[in-house]
């Protein structure tokens, strides 16, 4: 018998491809300090927080970053607003912070479409 898939295998499962998009997008290069890596060794590292599901898929709030940069330098925070509002221009972090202020929720429908979106 086929269980039925949960939302919280969709947002993992939509969680998983977006990384993978993300860090090939980028290239393996780390956002904040620029090393160069394989893809497949490197984080996907959020200037908002994961837990904002507003931004958490937000192709703007999330880079290609280096593990040591990402967990063990706590995602160089200030160097990760710098490039992002050179990237995006003036206001892209107020705009950020300001969309994880908003209650987001995803329909399994949305999570789906997402997933084929990025894969």
């Amino acid at each position: 018998m086929k269980k039925n898939k949960t939302y919280a295998w969709y947002k993992k499962e939509l969680d998983r491809v977006f990384s993978i998009f993300i860090r090939q997008r980028d290239k393996g290069r780390c956002f904040t300090c620029s090393k160069k890596s394989e893809w497949k060794d490197t984080d996907a590292g959020h200037f908002v927080k994961r837990q904002h599901l507003a931004t958490r898929w937000d192709e703007r709030n999330v880079n290609c970053q280096c593990v040591a940069c990402n967990c063990f330098r706590a995602g160089q925070k200030e160097t990760y607003a710098v490039k992002l509002e050179k990237k995006y221009g003036f206001g892209i972090l107020q705009e950020l912070e300001g969309l994880k202020n908003k209650g987001a929720k995803f329909k399994v429908a949305e999570l789906k479409e997402l997933i084929e979106h990025y894969k």
